[in-house]
């Protein structure tokens, strides 16, 4: 243990002097800071949103970067200046030296977050108390209930990927089931958000309308209503919760009305929102899951830095965080060349659904499993992604930690012993 806090300091002094590091820390803060500059368009809130955006998007870029940058060029820098020549002169052992240059890494990546993190939380809270007079809700951090269980009446089942697509006329709909509603200021408004695809009869509208019943079995109380859903825009709707009254449990049907019209839908499509948690700590599970992150781009990059150069490696981790931020694209390969083909063909996805273009056939039974394969053995990144949290004002559940917390312990359990395998074998001298 001695000899990997001795290593681990002396990477944190390395790396405190490397320029690279304040570069980005500056170049951070600076993008940050400007974040209040942005123009706007709408009330207080939307200019929160833009803050709060450009400060989480900035602390993962330039600290990922960092942390690539960092780690990937330890070892072979301390193999060329002979350092390692050194330390394994003496007895020490090499996972011991992986050890302690994944610590000291660990580090300094916190003290990056730390610096980041504080401004940004302060410019989030001073951005927050100016808008607090123009009308602003200012900083949310809602309870979010997803679905239970989703039912889809159909007379013959229509799934595209992960979307399953119903006709207007009256014949099919979704049947939502929500559980556990609870909050502990029962004045609030539910709020609930529809992020539908649709396909209308007349593509040129770009709106479907649909129908929505929110029922509450217990007291049956009713809601009933027409409303018109809008391409790429999510549909609101905000309630008494009196509407709760006597149940925690709310079903919601939806069905569009006209016949020809589409309405697309995932599993993750309708949310209920009610109550909030304290913004403060909301923001420190945030950065806990980003720090996270970091930690598990730190162990690739460390290992990649066992038989890589310098450059090599450096491509290899951006390769890797790239891809793992696109794992919904990647394993969803079907519906994306689906809605190609939709806008491609002039009947849009009725017809798609019934006569598919053969190409688009081949093609995708030929490149999606190795595709497929490729995204279940790089790192998925969504688990580590907070920025639509905040921005969409959403209290993050603890479970999201320990997920994501458990997501890079398994990882870091895959890559390690190759690390040590590896590292064991290379020639230094």
């Amino acid at each position: 243990m001695q000899q990997i806090l001795v290593i681990a300091k002396q990477t944190f002094k390395e790396s405190v002097r490397n320029k690279i590091l304040f570069v980005f820390i500056t170049l951070g803060l600076i993008t940050i800071c400007c974040s209040v500059f942005m123009p706007v368009v709408g009330d207080g809130r939307e200019k929160i949103k833009i803050v709060e955006s450009m400060c989480f998007r900035s602390i993962t870029f330039f600290g990922t970067l960092a942390a690539i940058l960092l780690s990937a060029s330890s070892i072979p820098t301390d193999i060329e200046s002979k350092v390692l020549c050194t330390i394994t002169a003496k007895p020490v052992r090499r996972a011991n030296i992986i050890f302690g240059k994944i610590v000291g890494f660990v580090y300094i990546i916190g003290v990056l977050l730390l610096i980041m993190g504080g401004v940004s939380y302060t410019l989030i809270r001073f951005t927050a108390l100016k808008q607090s007079d123009q009308n602003s809700r200012g900083l949310l951090a809602r309870e979010q209930f997803k679905p239970v269980d989703l039912q889809i009446a159909a007379d013959s089942e229509r799934k595209i990927g992960n979307v399953s697509w119903i006709q207007g006329g009256g014949k099919e709909t979704s049947v939502w089931k929500f559980k556990g509603l609870r909050s502990k200021d029962k004045n609030d408004d539910l709020e609930i958000e529809a992020d539908f695809l649709i396909e209308g009869k007349k593509r040129s509208s770009g709106k479907v309308p649909i129908k929505i019943k929110v029922t509450n079995l217990y007291s049956a109380i009713l809601f009933d209503e027409s409303m018109d859903v809008s391409r790429n825009k999510p549909l609101l709707l905000r309630l008494n919760s009196k509407l709760l009254v006597g149940s925690e449990e709310l079903t919601i049907i939806v069905s569009p009305e006209n016949s020809g019209d589409f309405l697309g839908i995932r599993e993750d499509s309708l949310s209920i929102f009610w109550g909030g948690k304290n913004f403060g700590c909301n923001y420190l599970k945030g950065l806990i899951i980003i720090l996270t992150q970091f930690f598990l781009m730190v162990i690739i990059a460390v290992l990649g830095s066992t038989f890589l150069s310098l450059p090599v490696n450096i491509l290899f981790c951006l390769f890797i965080f790239f891809c793992g931020n696109i794992t919904d694209f990647m394993r969803d390969l079907s519906t994306v060349i689906t809605v190609f083909e939709t806008h491609e063909h002039e009947h849009g996805i009725s017809a798609a659904m019934h006569e598919s273009n053969t190409f688009l056939i081949y093609l995708n039974n030929m490149i999606k499993k190795p595709i497929l394969l490729l995204s279940y053995m790089l790192p998925d990144f969504r688990y580590f992604s907070v920025g639509k949290y905040f921005i969409d004002g959403i209290n993050i559940p603890c479970k999201r930690i320990f997920m994501g917390f458990g997501y890079a312990v398994l990882y870091t359990l895959v890559c390690l012993p190759i690390s040590f395998v590896v590292f064991k074998r290379k020639e230094i001298a």
